[in-house]
């Protein structure tokens, strides 16, 4: 996290917690002459209006952080798939994409695409492959094979399960150029 992110992070905390303290105190000290004058203010409309902007604030605040921790990215471009102590070993997210196209090529694909989503608190992947159907490959067949070559790969070369995939495969089309791996 970028440190200007922090110091904003800090700055709105510190004044939730100022005035958090400030409440508390005005509600311990309750009975102090210092306490009733500002007790006073307080039924005033300034102070009235005071009391909806610090409210406002503190809801504000809640519901940006309840927000920003459910709608947090689970995804990361790299992925720790083995720790021991203090060592980690982690993947990067082009080489399993990298591997998962290479191991493709048995499969007769033109133009052979793929993305891959890691969720880091499942160590699972979500792979998308696009590409174009050749004259031999056969549909049908590709439907089973390709979940159990993917789900294979990811679970030898770097311990990860799938979680789903995705296939869009076109039809060959003579008019576009086409890359065989």
């Amino acid at each position: 996290m970028a440190n200007w992110k922090k110091w904003w992070i800090t700055i709105a905390m510190l004044i939730q917690g100022l005035i958090g303290g400030i409440v508390i105190l005005l509600w311990i000290f309750c009975h102090e002459p210092w306490i009733l004058g500002i007790s006073q203010w307080l039924l005033t409309r300034p102070g009235q209006y005071t009391i909806i902007g610090l409210a406002s604030y503190i809801i504000l605040m809640a519901i940006i952080v309840i927000g920003s921790s459910i709608f947090r990215p689970t995804t990361s471009k790299q992925l720790v798939i083995a720790r021991d102590g203090a060592r980690h070993i982690s993947v990067d997210k082009t080489a399993v994409e990298n591997s998962i196209r290479l191991n493709l090529s048995s499969f007769g694909l033109y133009n052979p695409t793929t993305k891959v989503k890691m969720l880091k608190n499942r160590q699972e992947a979500d792979v998308t492959v696009t590409g174009m159907l050749s004259g031999q490959s056969d549909p049908e067949l590709l439907k089973n094979s390709l979940t159990d070559a993917i789900e294979n790969n990811l679970q030898t070369n770097f311990a990860i399960g799938l979680r789903k995939l995705r296939v869009r495969l076109q039809p060959y089309s003579h008019k576009k150029s086409v890359t065989v791996v």
